[in-house]
């Protein structure tokens, strides 16, 4: 029997062939850090915006950013950062980029403006035509609002919020934009707690679930949707 002589040098760079294509290379610094770094590198900037309750983001981690095609494509061309908007700074950056919902991807060019806003769960086949469009750095198309409208109407609500938190109220949910703002403008001269809408499906069917809230724990939870159901009669559920 032959034996096939393979030469460390080889092993070694077959295990870092494969470790670099094995994950997205998401930037560890912050929000600051990461422009600074895709302006020295002559590469666009994507911004994940999603949150540790939030379940397309986490379809999308274990499914869209783990395609070997996507983290190629985000390793060569983007500096990438994921931000949690329960976190006190990513709540920051979701009200300086009117962030509304989940998941958001914001891709930045090399000034620093917005050249992108995509606002659902993103498959892998699209995330790659997103990607291939964006990737040249000094591209200067204007940015066009994306299609979803709810980020285009709704204003959230302001209250002060722990980073912390991670507990919401569920208001309600609905499977079309029209439904999702009536109520919206029904109860957000009503909710002191900042609203979100969380874009999710269910089944094939995309759904839109509006959220209120930021708290540390059940307990705070439950006082406010006992507060809500006694002063406006809105009933809601624990989201987490």
């Amino acid at each position: 029997m032959r034996r096939i002589k393979v030469t460390s040098t080889l092993v070694a760079l077959f295990i870092t062939t494969l470790s670099f294509a094995s994950s997205i290379n998401f930037h560890e610094g912050n929000f600051s850090s990461a422009k600074e770094l895709a302006n020295k590198e002559g590469k666009k900037l994507l911004v994940d915006f999603y949150a540790s309750w939030c379940a397309p983001c986490k379809w999308m981690d274990e499914t869209t950013f783990a395609d070997p095609e996507v983290i190629r494509r985000m390793n060569d061309d983007y500096i990438t950062i994921k931000v949690n908007i329960d976190d006190f700074d990513g709540y920051a950056l979701k009200e300086h980029y009117g962030v509304k919902v989940l998941p958001t991807v914001l891709i930045f060019d090399n000034d620093g403006k917005v050249v992108e806003r995509i606002e659902e769960t993103i498959p892998p086949s699209k995330m790659n035509n997103l990607l291939e469009k964006n990737k040249n750095p000094m591209s200067t198309r204007v940015y066009t609002p994306n299609s979803t409208p709810v980020s285009n109407t709704m204003t959230e609500t302001t209250a002060a919020k722990s980073h912390t938190a991670k507990y919401k109220l569920q208001l309600g949910v609905f499977s079309s934009y029209q439904s999702t703002l009536k109520y919206y403008k029904e109860v957000k001269g009503l909710i002191s707690q900042p609203i979100i809408i969380l874009h999710d499906y269910k089944g094939s069917n995309v759904i839109y679930r509006v959220l209120t809230g930021s708290f540390n724990n059940t307990t705070e939870a439950e006082i406010y949707k006992t507060e809500l159901k006694d002063a406006f009669n809105i009933s809601s559920r624990l989201y987490y």
